[in-house]
């Protein structure tokens, strides 16, 4: 079995088949739900190109962002349509995004009318709910100084490397804590001098990014 051949199939006809429908257009600014959480989803939405972020937000008002993601071929509302019930995050649009509106029933038809579609869904599907896991998962088991290294090394060593948010309470969501905690361990950070500040004051980048990484290593002993 070759499993990326089956992928690319899989992904190929599901744009031929989002290309040849005609379903209404829902145009989404940046700053607006593309969904929000403890609502009951109506429809599955297709997007060619999006930038969003996955946030929950608790009974006692503290939030966490689950990630930022830039996507190309992303479904919003599969999760809710497998399960029956009220979204348990916020999908806010981080840029203008267009969103293709798919009834529930053709959405179904879609998935049942190949093998290829359905492994596709599958794939993706595991591999969201790995990477949601993994970030839930550091962020409790680990210290929030820990978790704010982590991420600062991780997006100045990928190839694509993400970005930060221009506001420091929307960093301070990533890791489910105050503004104040998050404002705290940059001053730590930066008076020990593995980071300072960029340029334009809207957020930190590394200064020695190898003593940053073995910074790391006394959180795992």
């Amino acid at each position: 079995m070759d499993k990326s051949k089956i992928l690319a199939e899989g992904l190929s006809k599901i744009r031929q088949w989002v290309k040849n429908q005609e379903y209404r257009t829902i145009q989404v600014s940046k700053g607006d739900f593309i969904i929000k959480q403890h609502t009951q989803v109506s429809e599955v939405y297709w997007a060619d190109n999006a930038q969003f972020s996955v946030l929950h937000t608790a009974e006692n008002g503290k939030t966490l962002s689950l990630g930022d993601y830039h996507l190309a071929d992303n479904f919003f509302g599969e999760m809710e349509f497998f399960s029956d019930g009220p979204s348990p995050f916020s999908v806010v649009a981080t840029s203008d995004v267009a969103l293709i509106a798919i009834p529930m029933d053709k959405f179904a038809e879609l998935l049942l009318q190949d093998g290829h579609i359905a492994f596709w869904m599958n794939h993706r599907m595991s591999n969201i709910y790995l990477n949601t896991m993994s970030i839930a998962i550091e962020r409790s088991l680990y210290p929030l100084k820990y978790n704010i290294i982590k991420d600062l090394v991780d997006r100045h060593t990928c190839n694509e490397k993400s970005q930060g948010h221009s506001y420091m309470y929307q960093e301070a969501q990533r890791f489910g804590c105050t503004e104040r905690a998050y404002t705290r361990i940059i001053r730590e950070l930066i008076d020990e001098g593995l980071v300072a500040k960029e340029s334009d004051k809207s957020g930190v980048v590394p200064v020695n990014l190898d003593a940053l990484t073995q910074s790391l290593e006394k959180y795992y002993q």
